[in-house]
C-alpha cells in the first residue's frame, strides 16, 4: 500500500477556532482522515493548506501503515519541529492511524494497544463565553451540570496580561465563588491561566483560589518561561498545576516540563504535537513520573475522535476536555460524522474500524468561508461572537 495523495480542508464558517482537516488516500482506495491543529488555526489556516502539499510530496509512495516511518522523516529534519510541521503531521499521522484501522477491520484504541477502559470522563469548556456577571457564571455553570457534567473548566480572568489589577482578580475570584456556591462541592472545576500572568502574579492568585478546591489551575504563568518557573508556581501553591498547548509543543519540551516535576497534569494537544504516537510518548514518560495526562482538544471532532482512541489505552488518563456542546454551529454534523458524543459527563470509546468518522470533502469546500475577526479570544466582542450556550440549545 502507497500513499497517492495528501490533501488539506479549511474549515472557518463561524467557527471560533478554524479547523483544517487532513485526507490521505492511498493507491487502493482506502482513505484516512484526520485534523491538523495551530495555536490558533486562523493564524496560519492557508499556510497549513499549502503546506500539506509539501508533505503530499515528501510522503508520496510511501507506506501509510509504516506510521513510525512517516514521522521520523517528518520529525527529524531542520525544520520538523516548527509548529506548522508538527500540525501537519499530526493530521497526517491521525489520518494513517485511520487508515490501518480500516485496512485491520480494527478501532485505532486497539492498534495503539488495545483499550484499558471503554468509557472515558469529560469536563465541559468553552460555555461561558458572553457572560459578565458572577451570577451569570454561576447559572451557565448550573446548566453545565444539568446537562450531566460533574467538571467544568473556565478562564475568568478577563484581559490581564502579566499583572492582573486588583479589580479584575476581585471579579475574577467573585465568579469563581459564585460557580462553587451553585454547583457545591462536588463538581470538579478547573481554572485557566491561557498562559498570560508572571509568577508572582500567578503565585499570588493561585494562593486566593486554595479555598475553592480547584483540580487543577492551567497554565498560570507565560509559556515561554519554561519548567522553573512552572516549578516555582507549583512548589509554593497547595492546589495542582498543570501546562497547556502553549508551553509544551513536542516530546522533547515535554521531558524538561516531566523531569522537573513541574507540573501535576500534563496536556498534550494530539493535533499539534505530532500525533497520536507523540502524545503516547509523552504520556508514558508522564506515568513514570506519576503525572496524570489530560489531553488537550480544543479544535474539531475529527481531533477530538482521534483523541478519544488514545485516551482509552493511557494508564494515567485522567479526563478528557469537551467543547462538543458548546462551540460548533448546526453544519459540522453535515461535513464530519464522528461516533462521539458525551452523555452525562460520560464519552464511550468508539468500536468502528479506524477512527470511525466519516467526512464530506464536497461538502467541506462550502464552508471554507466567514473567517472570523482577528482571534483575540480574551476580548469581550470576541466572546459575545463565537463560543457559547447558544450552540447547545
Amino acid at each position: 500500500m502507497q500513499i497517492r495523495d495528501i490533501t488539506a480542508y479549511p474549515l472557518q464558517d463561524d467557527l471560533w477556532n478554524p479547523w483544517c482537516i487532513v485526507t490521505v488516500e492511498t493507491d487502493d482506495g482506502l482513505r484516512g482522515v484526520g485534523e491538523a491543529g495551530g495555536l490558533w488555526a486562523n493564524t496560519d489556516l492557508y499556510a497549513k493548506v499549502e503546506y500539506a502539499k509539501k508533505f503530499d510530496e515528501w510522503f508520496e509512495g510511501m507506506d501509510p501503515l509504516n506510521i513510525e516511518s512517516l514521522r521520523v522523516k517528518a520529525q527529524e529534519t531542520a525544520w520538523g519541529q516548527s509548529r506548522i510541521s508538527q500540525a501537519m503531521l499530526s493530521g497526517i499521522e491521525m489520518a494513517c492511524w485511520d487508515i490501518a484501522g480500516k485496512h485491520y477491520g480494527e478501532p485505532v484504541h486497539k492498534l495503539l494497544g488495545g483499550a484499558i477502559r471503554t468509557e472515558l470522563p469529560a469536563y465541559a469548556n468553552g460555555w461561558y463565553d458572553g457572560l459578565e456577571t458572577p451570577e451569570e457564571w454561576a447559572e451557565g455553570a448550573a446548566d453545565v451540570i444539568d446537562r450531566g457534567y460533574d467538571a467544568l473548566k473556565f478562564d475568568p480572568y478577563e484581559n490581564s496580561v502579566r499583572d492582573i489589577e486588583n479589580d479584575e482578580m476581585q471579579l475574577a475570584l467573585d465568579r469563581i465563588a459564585a460557580i462553587r456556591e451553585e454547583v457545591g462541592e462536588e463538581p470538579s472545576l478547573m481554572i485557566e491561566g491561557h498562559a498570560r500572568l508572571t509568577p508572582g502574579e500567578a503565585i499570588k492568585i493561585g494562593s486566593r483560589l486554595e479555598e475553592y478546591n480547584p483540580t487543577w489551575f492551567e497554565a498560570p504563568i507565560q509559556a515561554h518561561q519554561g519548567p522553573d518557573a512552572f516549578r516555582e508556581v507549583r512548589e509554593a501553591l497547595s492546589i495542582p498545576i498543570s501546562d497547556d498547548l502553549a508551553s509544551i509543543e513536542n516530546k522533547f519540551e515535554a521531558f524538561e516540563f516531566i523531569s522537573e516535576r513541574a507540573i501535576d497534569v500534563i496536556q498534550p494537544d494530539a493535533a499539534n504535537v505530532g500525533g497520536l504516537r507523540e502524545v503516547q510518548y509523552i504520556a508514558q514518560m508522564a506515568d513514570a513520573a506519576s503525572i496524570s495526562i489530560a489531553p488537550h482538544a480544543a479544535g474539531g471532532p475529527v481531533a477530538m475522535t482521534a483523541t478519544v482512541h488514545l485516551d482509552a489505552v493511557l494508564p494515567n488518563f485522567k479526563i478528557q476536555e469537551g467543547f462538543n456542546e458548546f462551540t460548533r454551529p448546526d453544519w459540522v454534523t453535515d461535513v464530519i460524522e464522528d461516533p462521539i458524543s458525551i452523555e452525562d459527563g460520560t464519552i464511550d470509546v468508539p468500536e468502528e474500524p479506524g477512527l470511525g468518522i466519516e467526512f464530506d470533502a464536497d461538502l467541506a469546500e462550502e464552508h471554507d468561508c466567514n473567517p472570523m475577526p482577528d482571534h483575540n479570544f480574551l476580548s469581550s466582542e470576541f466572546k459575545d461572537t463565537y463560543g457559547s450556550q447558544e450552540h447547545a440549545e
